[in-house]
């Protein structure tokens, strides 16, 4: 027995006329806010000014899109965005019973990339250099301490 596989199932079924269910709420809440303000005993001109950025950003929501996503779906995480903090605390912990001892060289050679190594000694000399941050970040450490 054969089924049928739903197609485009990431396209929104339009249900008021050309709208989309969200689209028909973002524009009944927007043409509700204008009337709103246009009844109100003010000015018809400063109604004018308040309604047409509610207008603005109603159609907006409704109908503009970003990248292919509505933009009503980007609201969300730019409000969670907005009120969460932007502090950022970077705390770098040292184990400093794993630090290893060794001798500090002022200067290393570096043979040319053209002449052939052998994998393995290119690795002692990556951990020969390694050893020797370490123990300088250790220095630098005792030195802060005893100050």
């Amino acid at each position: 027995m054969q089924f049928a596989v739903p197609q485009f199932t990431d396209v929104e079924d339009k249900l008021i006329g050309p709208l989309t269910l969200k689209q028909f709420f973002v524009v009944l809440a927007a043409g509700g806010l204008c009337l709103l303000f246009w009844s109100l005993p003010i000015p018809k001109i400063g109604a004018i000014l308040i309604d047409l950025p509610i207008a603005i950003l109603g159609i907006t929501l409704a109908f503009a899109s970003y990248n292919g996503r509505p933009m009503l779906t980007y609201i969300l995480p730019f409000i969670t965005y907005m009120a969460s903090p932007k502090t950022m605390v970077f705390a770098r912990e040292t184990n400093l019973a794993n630090i290893s001892s060794a001798k500090v060289v002022e200067k290393v050679e570096v043979e040319p990339e053209s002449s052939f190594e052998a994998p393995d000694s290119r690795l002692r000399k990556l951990a020969y250099l390694l050893d020797q941050k370490t123990q300088e970040e250790k220095e630098l450490i005792e030195k802060t301490i005893n100050r």
